[in-house]
């Protein structure tokens, strides 16, 4: 998903395809009953925001936001608005310049992805990353008043052991007991996975939902433009997402896609197509750092 640098989250999907709502805060519902709404009938409006400011009383007439953890609002506005506020989370990877660094154990990096200038990845195997997560980054998340959590760059330890099993070996069994232990100790929280779609059958249990990023549009890096994705490539991604599609009851399915925000008549179109396939969908700009609000 997008961070400061303005880019999109998909590098991996060729890759990791080879290899193998919501929970209870005040007025919203059980974790339980929550995994029925995409077949309730009852849509989801959500955005991705990554924004450092930005009208409280607007992303509080969302069911979900997703805030950057930078985002200098209220948290607490927010959510009496009776919006689930979830926390950016990365959770394969970190930047060079996360003030987090200085309590991780430097054994546990790996070299920068090279997709993501000033983009660390890391050995999510590392007892020091473990305990980075779930010790100091989600605590602090909870003592700010975040109701949930969205995982993203899971897409990279499979990726990793796909590239060299000897070397990354157990890199896709590590990720998929970090969401484990995190879903047993906050079963409160909200958790949204970010594509990771090499993961899915193994946490489709685990989490409240799943982003499909880039599943029809997504930027262009050589021309800066927008673009539709191809059809072999969008039936690749469909397929990846049946797990979803096939947990009863089915997992909830966001999607994000990326347009220009001033042509209306595409993003209309998007939203449509999205609908069709039970998604809930969020049309966003390149860097997520305004909200583009869905016209009626």
């Amino acid at each position: 998903m997008s961070t400061a640098n303005g880019q999109t989250r998909r590098g991996f999907l060729a890759a990791t395809a080879t290899v193998g709502l919501l929970s209870a805060a005040p007025g919203k519902l059980s974790s339980a009953e929550a995994g029925a709404i995409g077949t309730s009938g009852k849509p989801i409006r959500w955005l991705a925001f990554y924004g450092v400011t930005a009208e409280e009383a607007v992303l509080a007439t969302y069911d979900i936001v997703v805030l950057d953890p930078a985002f200098q609002g209220s948290i607490d506005l927010v959510a009496r608005g009776g919006a689930w506020v979830c926390g950016y989370l990365s959770l394969g990877e970190i930047r060079a310049d996360d003030p987090s660094l200085m309590f991780l154990d430097h054994a546990a990096l790996l070299p920068e992805n090279p997709d993501w200038p000033g983009t660390l990845r890391v050995d999510i195997r590392h007892p020091s990353w473990r305990s980075l997560v779930l010790d100091r980054q989600i605590p602090s998340f909870a003592s700010r008043g975040f109701s949930g959590l969205m995982f993203d760059t899971l897409d990279t330890p499979p990726y990793l052991e796909a590239l060299d099993r000897i070397r990354f070996h157990g890199m896709r069994e590590a990720a998929i007991e970090l969401v484990g232990a995190i879903r047993t100790r906050w079963p409160k929280m909200m958790l949204i996975m970010n594509r990771g779609f090499a993961l899915l059958p193994d946490v489709v249990q685990k989490i409240d939902a799943v982003i499909a990023e880039s599943l029809m549009t997504s930027p262009d890096s050589p021309t800066g433009r927008y673009v539709w994705v191809g059809a072999d490539q969008l039936e690749l991604q469909l397929a990846l997402l049946k797990p979803a599609k096939l947990r009863n009851p089915p997992l909830p399915i966001l999607s994000l896609d990326y347009w220009d925000p001033d042509d209306t008549r595409t993003i209309a179109e998007i939203r449509h197509r999205e609908r069709e396939l039970g998604h809930h969908p969020y049309v966003a700009t390149r860097s997520l750092n305004q909200i583009v609000r869905e016209i009626r």
